[in-house]
């Protein structure tokens, strides 16, 4: 056998293994794509917000009228949230991008909520968080004056989104029947007294 025999053989040797080896297919990794499951509840995360603290907030809670005109709402209750996964995951999903449409119609893909008034879709976003057994014990709660203005006191040190359903007057003027939901994020730290926080839909410029 000659010197270039011996090398084809030794050639359709190598062909013979690598094609024997099973091809896996590449995966395209996709970036930035979210789990479309919610994250486990832990309530490790919320132990230090059961405590009084020695911390405070107050501010004023109010929507932004088309006209420009600031609405507040006498009596309405407002929430001290902490931010933890369970929390935020809620947040994300139903407060930040708005899940309920702003007039009464049916559902859609982009709107999963049921379908009714905004006021009743925005009532069952609050009620998704607000009747879980498992947080009631971590919630703060307050009412806004008639001017909107509110405070919370012995508030331990941490992390909370600040949240308020607004439902409007009723009253003959379009601002009067203003409905949405008012939110702010804030860090609170030992012994911070927080003050004119201003708690909005956040359609202006100031969230």
């Amino acid at each position: 056998m000659t010197w270039r025999d011996t090398q084809l053989r030794c050639w359709l040797i190598c062909l013979l293994l690598i094609s024997s080896f099973p091809v896996v297919p590449a995966r395209a990794v996709v970036s930035g794509s979210s789990n479309p499951n919610p994250p486990a509840f832990n309530e490790k995360e919320l132990f230090p917000y059961r405590a009084k603290g020695r911390g405070s907030a107050a501010g004023q809670v109010f929507l932004r009228a088309s006209s420009g005109k600031a609405v507040t709402q006498a009596g309405a209750s407002i929430y001290l949230i902490p931010i933890v996964s369970h929390t935020r995951s809620w947040f994300d999903k139903h407060v930040r991008e708005t899940s309920c449409p702003s007039k009464s119609g049916a559902s859609s893909p982009e709107n999963p909520m049921p379908q009714g008034s905004p006021v009743e879709c925005l009532r069952e976003v609050m009620a998704q968080l607000l009747t879980d057994k498992r947080l009631i014990p971590y919630l703060r709660t307050t009412r806004a004056n008639p001017t909107g203005h509110f405070w919370f006191t012995k508030v331990p040190a941490g992390r909370y989104y600040v949240v308020s359903l607004l439902e409007g007057s009723g009253g003959a003027h379009q601002d009067e029947r203003a409905v949405g939901i008012a939110w702010l994020t804030i860090d609170l730290d030992i012994d911070e007294k927080a003050t004119n926080l201003v708690v909005t839909d956040c359609k202006s410029v100031l969230c």
